[in-house]
């Protein structure tokens, strides 16, 4: 996987975070949250947590005496999640790596993951990890998002930025919109030793306020941005009014509506 499809750096994760947040991820980031389980004064660890909207949400939702500990490989991404914390919050931030944590076997209750299996250049290893630093019994709690064609507003960024740029069109969004398979994926979690695996298609309508909003969240909020300054520079001012443009003609440039949807996984540790 090119770097760049990782690299949420500079001003990328406050653009992603203010934009793509409400958008896109808050609704999920409450599913997830609500249906995490930990035991009290349990533990709960948050791989690649990015700029904290689940982590927050999570937060909000379970028991105040559960330790967390959110980690994310982007500094850039954690500095923005720690800001909406305060310290007395019983929640730790680490640098960490999902392919090697920093943790003993059997530690925690709980793993969540929002929407960044999919970035993960080793999804085995990935998986194995949070399988090792689970307890017996504890629950491994992911979401995917499903392939493009039903995640509407990405699909017409997509389609806009690869009209824009032709002979160069931007592959940033084959990533998150990559890895849906849900044998491939269910595969992978049995041979790490996870059972009784359970899994829900969840459609769900992204709403924004403006088209203009949707085009800076997916151009300027993304690893995209710096695959078209690398392809094209100073093309970036072009490509958002060209993709504000499209939204604003298929969903309207005010009150869009949109259909994404995303996979949601639980998945049970086995008992060792």
């Amino acid at each position: 996987m090119a770097e760049s499809h990782t690299a949420f750096i500079g001003e990328i994760p406050r653009i992603y975070e203010q934009y793509l947040g409400p958008v896109v991820f808050s609704q999920y980031a409450e599913d997830l949250a609500n249906r995490i389980d930990v035991p009290s004064a349990g533990s709960l660890l948050e791989i690649a947590a990015g700029t904290g909207m689940a982590t927050r949400r999570l937060r909000d939702t379970l028991s105040p005496d559960v330790h967390m500990m959110a980690t994310d490989l982007n500094e850039d991404m954690l500095n923005v999640a720690k800001e909406k914390f305060e310290s007395h919050e019983n929640i730790k931030f680490q640098i960490a790596n999902a392919l090697d944590l920093p943790f003993n076997d059997a530690v925690f209750d709980a793993v969540a993951c929002q929407f960044s299996m999919m970035f993960f250049p080793d999804k085995l290893l990935s998986i194995r990890e949070a399988a090792r630093v689970l307890k017996p019994g504890g629950k491994f709690y992911f979401n995917v998002w499903d392939s493009i064609e039903h995640n509407h507003l990405a699909h017409t960024v997509n389609k806009t930025i690869a009209e824009c740029l032709p002979d160069d069109p931007p592959d940033f969004f084959n990533v998150p919109f990559g890895y849906h398979q849900i044998d491939v994926i269910k595969r992978l979690l049995i041979e790490s030793g996870f059972t009784d695996i359970d899994i829900s298609v969840l459609p769900r309508y992204s709403v924004a306020n403006v088209a203009r909003d949707v085009a800076m969240g997916f151009v300027m909020g993304s690893p995209i941005r710096l695959q078209i300054e690398q392809s094209n520079p100073g093309s970036l001012p072009m490509i958002v009014d060209a993709v504000e443009r499209a939204v604003g003609q298929i969903f309207g440039h005010q009150s869009i509506v949109a259909k994404m949807q995303a996979i949601v996984f639980v998945a049970h540790n086995s008992e060792k």
